[in-house]
């Protein structure tokens, strides 16, 4: 499988250690660690099909960047806020989901 995405901890000189998400031809999202706790559980409950939302949205507060996945049958579709969009499918968004959660977990 192609390397769809990579999280990279920064630091944020106000909001400390942030995860910054590289996905290709997006910009980056930087989140905090309670961020990325959330996201990764909305992207294993859709992942899982333990929920029915068709739509993931999350303005981090140290991005520039919004979030914004749309669900479909066989992965999500990241919105690059130009038009354009970034598909994972079901696995790469559990690996997505994956580390986000790890990030969020450690304090």
């Amino acid at each position: 499988m192609p390397e769809s995405f990579s999280l990279v901890l920064t630091s944020h000189a106000a909001f400390g250690t942030l995860a910054a998400l590289f996905l290709p031809d997006q910009p980056v999202r930087r989140f905090t660690r309670e961020e990325a706790a959330i996201v990764a559980r909305a992207l294993l409950a859709v992942a899982t099909g333990a929920s029915s939302e068709r739509q993931i949205y999350m303005s981090p507060i140290a991005s520039d960047h919004d979030f914004e996945a749309r669900v479909g049958e066989d992965g999500i579709f990241i919105a690059d806020g130009n038009g354009g969009e970034t598909p994972l499918d079901w696995a790469q968004t559990r690996m997505l989901a994956g580390v986000l959660a790890r990030f969020g977990a450690t304090a």
